[in-house]
This record gives structure tokens, sequence and C-alpha cells, in this order.
């Protein structure tokens, strides 16, 4: 894909993040971070608007939600460095709540992103065997 395709893509996140559900917000989360080049075109408006659906939409997410978003953020300062202390509240929340849901997979994922974020990492995490 050229620089114009990447961009074109970073603004398509854009101008569709503040309609996103749940899994569309994760889904769209791990794939920048998949496709760096992307990632690197959003702007800081774009991550804003990006910090701001996972506020809305955390109290919905499931257990892959969760672990996907979390861990994407993990993988995205520029996405993690826009989210308010509110949106970390509602994740952390959100983590809490799936943990006991969530795949080995998806706690480790979660657990990546909470050290990352700084983010309290749930008990259900704590007391697996994925934290040992």
């Amino acid at each position: 894909m050229t620089p114009a395709g990447w961009t074109g893509l970073a603004e398509a996140v854009e101008r569709t993040s503040s309609d996103m559900k749940p899994q569309e917000v994760s889904n769209t989360r791990n794939a920048l971070t998949k496709l760096k080049a992307a990632a690197a075109a959003v702007s800081l408006s774009g991550w804003a608007g990006l910090a701001e659906v996972v506020e809305r939409t955390a109290s919905l997410m499931n257990e892959q939600n969760v672990s996907n978003s979390m861990d994407a953020l993990g993988a995205l300062p520029a996405a993690a460095a826009e989210l308010s202390p509110s949106a970390r509240k509602h994740l952390e929340a959100a983590a809490e709540r799936e943990a006991p849901n969530m795949t080995s997979q998806g706690r480790q994922m979660t657990l990546r992103g909470c050290e990352k974020l700084n983010i309290k990492i749930p008990s259900a995490i704590l007391d697996s065997d994925v934290f040992h």
C-alpha cells in the first residue's frame, strides 16, 4: 500500500471512530498494532477520538474485546497517551469484570496491557497461573 493509502486508512478510522461498537474498537486498535504505517498516519485528534470511544464502550466490552483493546493500547503509545483518567478507570473496571471469563491468551494480553498502561491488574489474573 502506498503512503497515501495508509493516510486514507487512518482518515477512515478517524472518521468512523465515534460510531464504533466495542468489537470494532478492539479490532481497529488490534489492526493498527499490525499496520505500523497506518498507525503512524493517525493524527493526535484521531487517537483522542479512539480514546473517547474506548471510554464510551468499555462497559459493553466482552472478554475478547477487553483483552484485544488492552493489548493493543499497550502496543500503541500514541493511543495510550490520549486515554483520560476516566477512560483508564473504565478499562480497569472492564478488565476486572471480564478477566474471569478470559482464555489464558486473553489474560496474558490483558496483563501486558495493564503493565504498559499502569492499570491495576485484575484479581482473576493475579490469582491465575498466567501471572506466576
